[in-house]
């Protein structure tokens, strides 16, 4: 969460707006662009793809499943913390 809480701080999002509960298209107004730079972020940061363009909103905990998903995915062995 906490890779994610610092890519929407670098995008400009308010601090008091971030919770695991937080939808990125409803509460945080979010466009594809913006989505595709959280997504590019992620991939940077972390090294994993997660798809974020999809027409469903997502909260940013699902992002963060996601991203758990796939780091489980590329990295067998990798243990990821739970918050």
């Amino acid at each position: 969460m906490d890779t994610l809480k610092s890519i929407l701080l670098n995008l400009g999002i308010p601090e008091e707006s971030i919770s695991e509960d937080t939808l990125l298209q409803r509460d945080l107004q979010l466009d594809s662009v913006e989505a595709v730079e959280i997504a590019l972020g992620l991939k940077r940061i972390l090294g994993v793809s997660v798809k974020l363009e999809s027409r469903q909103d997502m909260t940013l905990a699902q992002v963060c499943n996601q991203v758990e998903e796939a780091i489980a995915q590329n990295h067998p062995n990798h243990v990821t913390p739970t918050d």
